[in-house]
């Protein structure tokens, strides 16, 4: 596989292609606008100018093994390998995008509102799409990471600190401070460029978690990136909130199960507390060695109304696993005509 290739099927930001549908001039032109695309982003993640291939859009087995050689390859790839024997931990990351689409100037980090993602909320990307996202993910993580978390401070913390300014006698904002930040907005809309998706009709930007169209104008859906998932009273896995998947995911790394003490529901555990919205979460590792298990959970204290946890707690695993029923829910069976609409969407040049 060509370097080339690789790096311009990541590198989606930067300018739209303009209806060159090459490969490029030459070898060695793509393969340095690759690297530049590549490495070369700043704070704003701003990208160098590459030129995309309608081809590389299509969900093909050979773009799908390209996507696949490309994070196998990625340095940040490494933390997110199985590390262990237990059939808890896998390394399937999956991407989702929301049903319903965000409110006006609402926080992509401010939702979903529960730790887990309900069902019927949220779609999975097809597989190739899920790649490509997950690559560029991958090579920009600290920065997307810090956008992301910022964000989500800002939506515990309250409003936002840049409000407009008001009249102290009405309340109103002043027409040269609403007049900026429209024209602020109009920019910021225009200016969006993101990854490619269901045959690059949308764009996802990262940095926001964005999934948005390219060829009209139409409302921002929400973006999830899946690596911790939880079985909740059914067969399907559903993926977990970022901020509480981020805090498993440290204490993964730590492998913290081999610190367990006796806990007062009766395991022997370690017990992680989980940082929130949602009072008295916790989850508790139990195991040996490389071998694990974990469950999430809430005191007595906690809020199980809102979150539905019973009994012994909601059964967690690492990295994305299908049900594997015989007999798909109706979520699995709308969830693969997602991914049909998705496979024809790449299929068809978009003029």
């Amino acid at each position: 596989m060509e370097n080339s290739e690789a790096k311009d099927e990541v590198s989606y930001s930067g300018t739209r292609s303009n209806g060159q549908e090459g490969e490029g001039e030459g070898e060695g032109e793509g393969e340095g606008q690759g690297k530049v695309a590549a490495s070369g982003s700043d704070a704003t993640g701003s990208y160098g100018v590459v030129e995309i291939s309608p081809e590389l859009l299509k969900n093909t087995p050979s773009n799908i093994a390209r996507l696949e050689d490309v994070i196998e390859q990625c340095r940040g790839r490494q933390k997110y390998l199985a590390q262990t024997r237990s059939p808890s931990d896998g390394e399937d990351v999956r991407w989702y995008f929301c049903k319903v689409p965000l409110a006006e100037n609402e926080l992509a980090a401010s939702v979903p509102r529960t730790p887990i993602v309900g069902k019927s909320e949220y779609f999975r990307f097809g597989m190739r799409d899920s790649l490509a996202l997950e690559a560029s993910f991958l090579q920009r993580e600290e920065e997307l990471l810090s956008c992301w978390w910022k964000e989500y401070a800002e939506c515990s913390e309250g409003p936002r600190v840049h409000q407009l300014r008001s009249d102290t006698k009405s309340g109103v904002p002043l027409k040269s401070d609403v007049g900026k930040s429209n024209q602020l907005y109009t920019v910021e809309e225009a200016e969006r460029v993101g990854v490619p998706v269901k045959g690059g009709l949308y764009e996802v930007d990262l940095a926001k978690r964005h999934c948005f169209p390219v060829y009209w104008q139409g409302e921002n859906r929400r973006v999830l990136r899946g690596h911790w998932f939880a079985r909740e009273g059914g067969l399907d896995w559903l993926p977990l909130r970022e901020d509480v998947a981020e805090q498993l995911e440290f204490a993964y790394r730590s492998q913290v199960w081999h610190r367990r003490t006796f806990q007062p529901s009766g395991l022997f555990a370690a017990r992680v507390d989980l940082q929130g919205s949602t009072q008295g979460l916790h989850a508790l590792f139990t195991g040996e060695d490389d071998t694990w298990e974990v469950w999430m959970n809430y005191d007595a204290s906690g809020f199980s109304n809102v979150v539905g946890l019973r009994g012994n707690g909601i059964k967690l695993r690492r990295g994305y696993s299908s049900s594997g029923s015989l007999k798909p829910t109706q979520d699995e069976l709308r969830q693969q005509k997602e991914e049909e609409m998705d496979d024809y969407c790449s299929q068809v040049c978009v003029l």
